[in-house]
């Protein structure tokens, strides 16, 4: 499903202290990918809608589990929206008391099928499929929907259709969106947006392949969703990086996670900017070179040094039998720093 390589050159890795343990979250022989979580304001369950892939064709069905118990423990996986159709990316908000929200990429055959959905529910649980979304395309291609929410209700979306990534807004919880077709960066795949509220201030990421699979990761800034125009920053220029998401932690400052080549597989790392220009050194949350952690999904608390993460994790790597897991306390920042030569950096 990814390309697997070394990372392309040597780097310093900052090691956060130590935190809770890694916890399943679905299990077994199945294709569990890519979560979207939340946190219900109705009863405090954590939600998580994921893809479960036919090993076949890796056609997608989107699955749902929930907890409500902290994470203790996980109801057993059901089939929100499974068709014939390939169904994957989910992106699931909660508007408002018993009004919840999922997008999703679906088609058949080639990508110039897909197109983005939507799909409502009042508890969290059973989802009702509405109409594919109107971008302003003359034709589907668009794929890989991320969602933020703002205050004042407002929907900003990254997806990407071909090789370009882009965004649009609604204000109508999802259901029209606007069609200006406004493109983030020309050469981009995987968009994902945070939005920080005290400012108005939009952070994109995304992934671009230079030509030689060895992945590079960018991410640019604007006030203004429909202005892109700004220089895009070099994020992660070595090495071989994807599955990017940034998150706005509660002290305003930006988070974004990732996943970097290591060993057979991929490890999770964060960087934290209080700027969205200027960022910290790397902080190490997986270090597993024998299996492959993928698409990192934060759940945001109180906290402004932690959140509870989510991901995908094939245990060995190359087994294609991912299941997802999480971790309860996960730094964003460097607690205590492990120096090689065992010596303060005072």
């Amino acid at each position: 499903m990814r390309r697997r390589g070394w990372l392309g050159a040597i780097t310093v890795t900052v090691v956060a202290s130590a935190a809770a343990a890694v916890e399943p979250v679905t299990g077994g022989p199945e294709i569990d990918y890519q979560a979207s979580v939340i946190r219900s304001d109705d009863d405090g369950a954590r939600i998580v809608v994921f893809e479960r892939l036919a090993p076949a064709t890796y056609s997608g069905d989107l699955w749902l589990t929930r907890s409500t118990d902290d994470g203790a423990s996980w109801s057993t996986p059901a089939p929100i929206i499974a068709t014939g159709a390939n169904e994957r990316h989910p992106a699931l908000l909660q508007l408002a008391p018993s009004s919840y929200v999922l997008f999703y990429l679906k088609g058949t055959g080639g990508l110039s099928t897909y197109r983005l959905w939507r799909a409502t529910s009042t508890d969290g649980i059973a989802f009702t499929e509405q109409a594919p979304l109107d971008l302003g395309w003359p034709g589907g291609g668009e794929i890989n929907p991320h969602v933020v929410r703002h205050a004042d209700g407002t929907l900003t979306m990254s997806y990407q259709r071909g090789s370009a990534a882009y965004v649009a807004q609604s204000n109508d919880d999802g259901a029209t969106w606007d069609t200006q077709r406004t493109q983030i960066a020309g050469d981009a795949l995987l968009p994902r947006l945070a939005y920080r509220e005290s400012d108005g201030l939009y952070l994109a990421s995304y992934q671009v392949n230079p030509g030689n699979n060895a992945l590079q990761m960018f991410v640019k800034t604007t006030t203004d969703p429909h202005d892109w125009s700004g220089a895009a920053q070099d994020f992660a220029p070595e090495g071989n990086n994807h599955d990017s998401l940034p998150v706005v932690m509660p002290d305003g400052a930006f988070a974004l996670f990732w996943i970097r080549a290591a060993g057979s597989g991929f490890d999770v790392a964060v960087r934290r900017s209080v700027d969205g220009a200027n960022w910290a050194e790397a902080v190490a949350i997986t270090d597993t070179p024998d299996q492959d952690d993928v698409e990192p999904h934060p759940l945001v608390g109180t906290s402004a040094t932690s959140v509870e993460l989510y991901w995908g994790r094939d245990d060995p790597a190359g087994s294609m039998t991912y299941d997802i897991v999480r971790q309860a306390d996960v730094p964003v920042m460097v607690v205590d720093t492990i120096f090689a030569d065992g010596f303060d950096a005072g």
